[in-house]
């Protein structure tokens, strides 16, 4: 019987890589990085000033999270945006918003309700200051809240998988129209429909919303 092994394990600078992949997909998220846009290794390595390894863990890692792709001898470049893409994404996100809200709604307690306000309150907060990248992910937060209610496992999975190309989409609209008056009535209203006692409201609400933001966002790329 072989006896135990008593070497140690090398150490991975998981930390390092992190905040690699946070300083990348917030230059994607804040329009820096364009749809398409290749990436240079070599560049990034030396104005993060951290090896290639590392940098490549991020690289592949924002490759599996659907931000960029990877293609043979050419490298990584920020994931192509087309009409087809946005048509997708916005059929499943709405079907699956409005699937969550079917189910979260007799979910839904005080308590709930005071965490989506908190979320809505830090949204409104960030886009005044002008962060881009923070002010979506603290719109991913507020949308995830409705998942989070129906605490159904497979249907979070699902939207965590999504979310990544949704912050995409939130980049390239953010990009084309700014975070003018406009997103702040959208989100309040939501929200507040979301606190209200009209589940078809709700429904129909995500409906337009859906619709508004695609056709603002294929028009601009036409």
């Amino acid at each position: 019987m072989n006896a135990p092994t008593t070497e140690l394990s090398p150490i991975e600078d998981r930390t390092l890589r992190a905040q690699v992949r946070r300083q990348i997909l917030d230059r994607v998220l804040g329009g820096h990085f364009k749809p398409g846009e290749r990436l240079v290794e070599t560049a990034l390595s030396s104005q993060l000033r951290v090896s290639r390894a590392p940098l490549r863990e991020a690289l592949r890692e924002l490759v599996d999270q659907g931000i960029l792709v990877s293609e043979p001898y050419k490298g990584f470049r920020v994931r192509p945006v087309s009409e087809r893409d946005l048509k997708e994404l916005f059929s499943m996100r709405t079907a699956l918003e409005k699937f969550a809200f079917a189910l979260a709604w007799p979910l839904r307690t005080p308590q709930g309700f005071a965490e989506l306000d908190k979320r809505h309150d830090d949204l409104m907060s960030i886009r005044a200051t002008g962060d881009q990248a923070k002010a979506i992910e603290c719109e991913i937060a507020f949308h995830a809240w409705v998942y989070e209610t129906t605490d159904h496992r497979l249907l979070m999975d699902h939207w965590a998988r999504l979310s990544h190309l949704v912050r995409i989409y939130m980049s390239l609209h953010h990009n084309l129209h700014g975070s003018h008056g406009e997103f702040g009535e959208m989100t309040t209203r939501y929200r507040d429909l979301c606190n209200g006692g009209s589940l078809d409201a709700m429904l129909l609400h995500i409906d337009e919303h859906m619709t508004q933001g695609f056709d603002s966002v294929v028009k601009a790329l036409k």
